[in-house]
C-alpha cells in the first residue's frame, strides 16, 4: 500500500512539472534587447545627425492591431555618427515569450551639423511602422533575443530653405 502511494506520489509529481515545463515555455518571460545601426550616410552635407526616437514598442504576432504593441525601449537621443557601420545597444525589455512581427517608433526630433554649425531638421510627426523580416523576432523564456533596427535618413534642404531628416528604416532579428 506504502509504495503504491509512494508511486502516485511520484507520478503526480511528474505530471506537475510537465505541466509547469508546459506554462513556462507558453506563457515565459524573456528579453529582447533593441539594437541601431546605420548604414553608409545618406545625409548629403552634414557631417553628424542626432536624433531623439520616440519609445519602441513591438507588436506580438498573435494580437490585435493596436492592443498587441508593446513597449520595449523608453525615449532617448542617438547619435548616428557613432552608429555607421557599427551597432549600438539603445534598451530591453521584458516581454511574454512568442513571436513579434513588427516595431514602431517616433523620430520626435532631429540635429544636423553642416560646417561645423548644429541645425534643427524639421521632421515628419508620423510613426514609422516596421515589419520585422524573416517573419518576426522570436522572444524565448529565459532567454535574450535581438533586434536590429537599421536606421538609413536621408537629410535635404539648405540653410536658407531648413533642414528636413526623412527617417527610414528596416528592422531584422539576429
Amino acid at each position: 500500500m506504502k509504495t503504491r502511494t509512494g508511486l502516485i506520489i511520484i507520478l503526480l509529481g511528474i505530471l506537475a512539472l510537465a505541466a509547469g515545463s508546459g506554462v513556462y515555455f507558453t506563457y515565459g518571460y524573456g528579453t529582447l534587447s533593441v539594437i541601431m545601426t546605420d548604414p553608409p550616410q545618406n545625409w548629403n552635407e552634414a557631417t553628424n545627425v542626432y536624433i531623439q526616437y520616440g519609445e519602441i514598442t513591438v507588436h506580438r504576432a498573435d494580437a490585435g492591431n493596436e492592443t498587441g504593441m508593446i513597449k520595449v525601449v523608453d525615449a532617448g537621443w542617438i547619435d548616428l555618427t557613432s552608429v555607421v557601420n557599427v551597432s549600438k545597444t539603445i534598451g530591453q525589455g521584458t516581454l511574454q515569450a512568442g513571436k513579434y512581427n513588427l516595431v514602431r517608433f517616433q523620430v520626435i526630433q532631429a540635429i544636423v551639423t553642416i560646417r561645423g554649425v548644429n541645425f534643427t531638421a524639421e521632421v515628419p510627426p508620423d510613426k514609422i511602422t516596421i515589419a520585422i523580416t524573416g517573419g518576426g523576432v522570436q522572444v524565448n523564456p529565459g532567454q535574450t533575443s535581438y533586434l536590429v533596427i537599421d536606421i538609413n535618413p536621408k537629410v535635404t534642404g539648405s540653410e536658407a530653405s531648413s533642414f528636413k531628416l526623412v527617417p527610414a528604416a528596416t528592422a531584422s532579428p539576429t
